[in-house]
């Protein structure tokens, strides 16, 4: 028991699910039966600061509210799925997909911003095949491990997807760190040894938390910076309006995926 993080993951007994959490917050949870009528098993997981600032995310109902901590983030309902603005960090996102999951949803798919680790693929985006588990959140779901892989499944309904729009990508791994502040240069060649081309704070996560609970989940990176070893490159941010720009250009890959019934 030197090690509890990896030593605890398989107990079975959970004092509070996300069915039974529901239970005591009924106001938050009231349009659970509404969506699970409507069939929706989808939710598309994204990450925008303020969704009043776009035109079509302004426009939709929202059916729940997220609460992490001191933040709110909304969930919106379009069509036959759900698109949630996701927190940053593993636990608040995974915490997210489990309560999404008391509406029915059991089929998730994030797209999200990632630090690039490689620069020939700076322009494109990732298609996660795989996360290195450098975070805390997936051992308390599944056995120790360097890495966890994304739905193969969904991978290739997303890939056809991609190659139909022409929108240049590239399958490969992801390297999620839950130490922004601790992305040392050791680091850095660890990841790149084991594959990694991006860095980012919640894919491994999700993934346990979807390989645990029998969901479908995928990931979709784009890039907003550069991480080197020389340090921190902030080549994508430096161009005005881009990194704004870039999160409207995912809500309409968003749209376009539930219109055309991915």
């Amino acid at each position: 028991m030197d090690y509890p993080i990896l030593s605890n993951y398989n107990g079975k007994n959970e004092i509070v699910s996300p069915q039974s959490f529901a239970k005591h917050m009924p106001d938050s949870f009231k349009e659970v039966e509404k969506i699970k009528q409507k069939g929706i098993h989808r939710a598309y997981l994204i990450f925008y600061d303020d969704p009043k600032n776009n035109k079509f995310l302004g426009k939709l109902k929202v059916v729940f509210l997220f609460h992490a901590g001191s933040l709110t983030t909304k969930v919106f309902e379009y069509k036959n799925s759900l698109i949630a603005i996701s927190p940053l960090g593993g636990p608040a996102a995974a915490s997210l997909m489990e309560e999404l999951s008391v509406f029915g949803i059991n089929e998730f798919i994030a797209i999200g911003s990632a630090g690039c680790l490689d620069e020939n693929v700076k322009n494109k985006f990732l298609l996660v095949q795989k996360a290195i588990r450098d975070e805390g959140l997936s051992y308390h779901y599944l056995k120790p491990s360097t890495f966890v892989s994304t739905n193969p499944q969904l991978n290739n309904r997303i890939e056809i997807y991609l190659k139909k729009n022409q929108l240049e990508y590239k399958k490969s791994i992801t390297w999620t760190n839950d130490a922004y502040y601790r992305e040392t240069q050791e680091k850095v060649e660890m990841a790149k040894s084991l594959g990694a081309v991006a860095v980012e704070m919640e894919c491994a996560s999700w993934c346990a938390v979807a390989k645990y609970r029998g969901f479908k989940f995928s990931q979709i990176l784009y890039f907003s910076d550069l991480l080197k070893q020389e340090g921190w490159d902030m080549f994508l941010k430096q161009t005005k309006g881009y990194y704004n720009g870039k999160r409207d250009v995912v809500v309409a890959i968003v749209k376009d995926m539930i219109d055309k019934d991915l």
